[in-house]
């Protein structure tokens, strides 16, 4: 639960008592005969924990993200420009095992007033206050963040890493969707392990998330819904946020390559204990950053676990014994500085597709940038993708179209959100500066989303939504 103003304003004074008594007694002692002092001082002493602190990397980035979406006719535009950051420490290794501790910080330098809603719709802002705080329309100036707090291993090879505490993933459906001031984290005990033949296993136990656009660490039942609950399969306004209860997500993956390394077969299961069960199988042939040719083909299927999340089904993530499945293919092709990407995904018309947008992007291929198929069924998608590196050296440019066909929006059962069918465009410049700039790079994003022809979405389906552009422009500094 977030905490009242004055109760903040009351724990920092009372904070501040104790730091001005720390520092009244730690005069007293000075006051005192040297013999009252320990002979060895251990915080001051240079031993071995001092030299693998003292001998550790100060680690970070600065970020500058600025976003402007303008919605059709009457509908409320949205503007925000934030600065940040990450700040921490990496301790050196000591047989193995390392420390880090990093914070996160965010300031508005200018946005729109987000605790506004919209006078005909009465949504708010759906791209621009994430980059602040989603729970909190007015919580946009001074934010801070715990980021990474963790002890890792890493063995000899190198082949083997286990993590314990906060931490970033970086995988199918767990991943930081680094696209705002700060990525999600996740908290638990994590693995990987490369064997010498190129089988990859990674998975662990995950307890707490901190989703982006949110300023809190929550555990991962509180954490599914920060975004919202939309709607029931029945229409009513999702009730689960807050509502949900588990022990963690229990993850597990391995890749394999196979018939001399021209295929490889990734098998994902994430079991999310009392509430769902996403499983995928995906088979690549081929890879188009090394070679001319890639294929590949994955399917999903989610099965809710228990009663969805509650007992009370107005309060469950998902119905009790609801199924669906997902199934999605890519050709690639690539011609010297050139990719070209073909793309289709098929989500059968069981259910709802749904997985927490809290916890990462989805794998689908014909995925884009500001949007997603999450939380619909019955859904047919087909993207290009064309993908040019290195026009100027550092400079990757990259052209998307899709089109996506959902149910009706008021089809309840299989439109979660009350997305219409649309069409979207993504213009992407990413730069990566070199020489004495190295760590800089920027990016401008340019996105147009349309709703199909024969689709005439109201003012409530359209906002942040379709009949829209989008824009974002961000500097990121890493070091």
């Amino acid at each position: 639960m977030r905490s009242h103003p004055a109760d903040r304003s009351l724990s920092f004074a009372r904070s501040g008592l104790l730091l001005m008594l720390a520092i009244v007694s730690s005069r007293g002692l000075a006051q005192h005969e040297h013999h009252d002092l320990p002979s060895t001082d251990s915080i001051r002493h240079e031993t071995r924990l001092y030299d693998v602190m003292h001998r550790g990397r100060v680690e970070g980035r600065f970020r500058m993200i600025g976003m402007m979406t303008e919605n059709a006719g009457d509908l409320s535009d949205y503007h925000a420009l934030a600065f940040g950051g990450v700040l921490g420490i990496a301790s050196e290794r000591h047989k193995g095992f390392q420390f880090k501790l990093s914070g996160g910080f965010t300031f508005d330098l200018t946005s729109s007033d987000f605790s506004v809603t919209d006078a005909i719709t009465g949504q708010h802002s759906r791209y621009e206050i994430a980059l602040f705080d989603v729970k909190d329309p007015r919580n946009v100036n001074d934010l801070s963040y715990l980021h990474e707090f963790q002890l890792n291993y890493l063995s000899r090879s190198e082949r083997t890493l286990v993590v314990f505490g906060k931490q970033e993933l970086n995988t199918a459906f767990l991943n930081g969707q680094d696209g705002r001031m700060h990525p999600t984290m996740f908290e638990g005990l994590w693995g990987s392990h490369r064997t010498p033949k190129d089988l990859l296993f990674r998975g662990g136990w995950l307890y707490r998330v901190a989703p982006r656009g949110t300023s809190e660490w929550e555990h991962v039942g509180e954490s599914i819904g920060a975004y919202g609950g939309a709607t029931d399969v029945e229409g009513r306004p999702g009730m689960y946020p807050g509502n949900l209860e588990s022990a963690g997500i229990f993850a597990a993956s391995i890749s394999a390559p196979f018939w001399k390394k021209r295929l490889r077969l990734t098998g994902w299961n994430i079991f999310t204990e009392n509430i769902f069960n996403t499983a995928m199988l995906r088979l690549e042939a081929g890879n188009v950053t090394e070679g001319h040719f890639m294929a590949g083909i994955m399917a999903i299927r989610q099965d809710a676990v228990a009663d969805g999340g509650n007992h009370v089904d107005s309060l469950a993530y998902l119905p009790k014994g609801s199924t669906s499945q997902v199934y999605s293919g890519r050709l690639a092709l690539r011609t010297g500085r050139w990719t070209w990407q073909a793309n289709y995904t098929r989500i059968t018309p069981d259910s709802r597709y749904l997985f927490p947008r809290e916890w990462g992007r989805e794998p689908l291929y014909t995925f884009l940038t500001r949007e997603r198929n999450e939380g619909a069924g019955d859904v047919e998608a087909a993207s290009i993708n064309i993908i040019v590196k290195d026009l100027l050296p550092g400079l990757k440019v990259e052209g998307d179209a899709g089109v996506y066909w959902l149910p009706a929006p008021d089809d309840f059962r299989l439109n979660k959100y009350g997305i219409p069918s649309y069409t979207q465009y993504n213009a992407n410049l990413q730069y990566i500066f070199g020489g004495h700039w190295r760590g800089l790079a920027a990016q401008v994003l340019y996105v147009v989303k349309m709703p199909i022809r024969d689709v005439t979405p109201t003012a409530d389906q359209t906002i942040n939504r379709v009949d829209m552009h989008h824009v974002t422009i961000a500097l990121n500094y890493s070091f």
